[in-house]
């Protein structure tokens, strides 16, 4: 048998690509009043491609998305590499004048933006030029969504896995932005493997409390749809809205840096759950006190560790189910440690300033 009639290309899209038919009748997006079946979610991405195409957009053109954690970007993830295009993500949090250095340095020729930032959409496109194509996003009446139901589903098969999928930019703290370039391939594995650690199903529900533009939401926009569970949409971190979703939305999955779950923990809301609640932490290592905390409330807290070079959280703390018979305060001291490789990392080397090996 030859090679090219055994290899298909690894890309994160086809998990939807699948979960649109193995799931086809099940919820797949939550949006605020808006929600979508796993077909519905699979057709809105293959339009969104279909969309892109009828504009003109060539493969491997970049398409910028500035928007909150909404359909939008989510939509996003799959439509514009569906058209052979480039997504980039933009941190909502920038500086229209960072964000025109982003979108001109990436070449983006189309911007994709929640109508939240019209003002600043408008000032991107007046710095970068006439050749930036704005659709406005997220009410009915949109053009995005006039887009969507003007165009036929479409998609391009992805020759290369090693091809260009997104780019993500740094905040710019020590200089302007730095692009990191992902590709399918990388994107595909790091998507099974926060799914495979965070133990997500098809009855998990994930609440979007990451951004989706920080590493491609640690690829869990992929993740999540490979399980097969419910993305839980937020538009805007709310500490009291989140504990009302816990309550009352069946979530099992959230992510945030340590001072969510500070926000969290000490919200006069704060009550133990009925269920267990998985949440992934990333940078500095949170407190004992912290993880103490969650664990009275009923949150199962995992430490990951990684950077937008690495495709997001590279390495995690790997439990054990004998440390669960350990003191609150033990097990806590431990949650603490960044721990190991994930599932589909190399072995983890640690190094001193001048790259030699040390201790670990």
């Amino acid at each position: 048998m030859s090679a090219t009639a055994s290899f298909e290309a690894l890309t994160p899209t086809s998990f939807l690509l699948r979960s649109g038919r193995v799931y086809a009748d099940r919820a797949a997006v939550i949006d605020g009043e808006r929600r979508f079946t796993y077909a519905e979610f699979l057709d809105r991405c293959l339009r969104l491609g279909g969309a892109l195409r009828n504009m003109g957009i060539p493969e491997g053109a970049r398409v910028a998305v500035l928007a909150p954690n909404t359909h939008v970007l989510l939509e996003s993830h799959y439509g514009v590499p569906f058209a052979g295009a480039v997504l980039v993500a933009l941190n909502t949090r920038l500086t229209a004048g960072d964000l025109s250095y982003i979108v001109a340095h990436s070449g983006a020729q189309v911007l994709i933006y929640d109508y939240e930032f019209e003002t600043v959409a408008r000032e991107i496109a007046a710095q970068v030029g006439d050749g930036l194509r704005l659709v406005r996003a997220g009410r009915p009446d949109d053009s995005y969504e006039h887009l969507l139901s003007s165009s036929g589903p479409w998609h391009r098969a992805v020759a290369d896995e090693r091809g260009l999928l997104s780019i993500n930019y740094t905040s710019g703290t020590t200089g302007k932005p730095k692009g990191v370039m992902y590709h399918h391939r990388g994107a595909y594995l790091q998507a099974l493997a926060m799914a495979m650690e965070t133990r997500l199903d098809c009855d998990s529900t994930f609440l979007w409390t990451l951004p989706m533009f920080h590493c491609n939401g640690w690829c869990f926009p992929w993740g999540v749809t490979a399980a097969g569970a419910v993305h839980l949409c937020l538009r805007k971190f709310d500490a009291g809205i989140v504990w009302k979703h816990l309550r009352e939305s069946g979530v099992t999955h959230l992510n945030g840096a340590p001072t969510v779950l500070v926000m969290l923990a000490w919200h006069p809301d704060a009550a133990r759950l009925a269920r267990t609640v998985r949440v992934a932490t990333g940078g500095a290592p949170p407190t004992p006190a912290i993880l103490k905390r969650m664990a009275e409330l009923g949150m199962d807290v995992t430490h990951l560790y990684g950077l937008t070079e690495t495709f997001g959280p590279a390495v995690i703390c790997e439990w054990r189910g004998e440390w669960s018979e350990l003191t609150m305060e033990q097990q806590a001291q431990i949650k603490a440690r960044q721990g190991v490789g994930n599932v589909i990392s190399q072995q983890l080397r640690v190094v001193d300033a001048h790259g030699k090996d040390v201790a670990e």
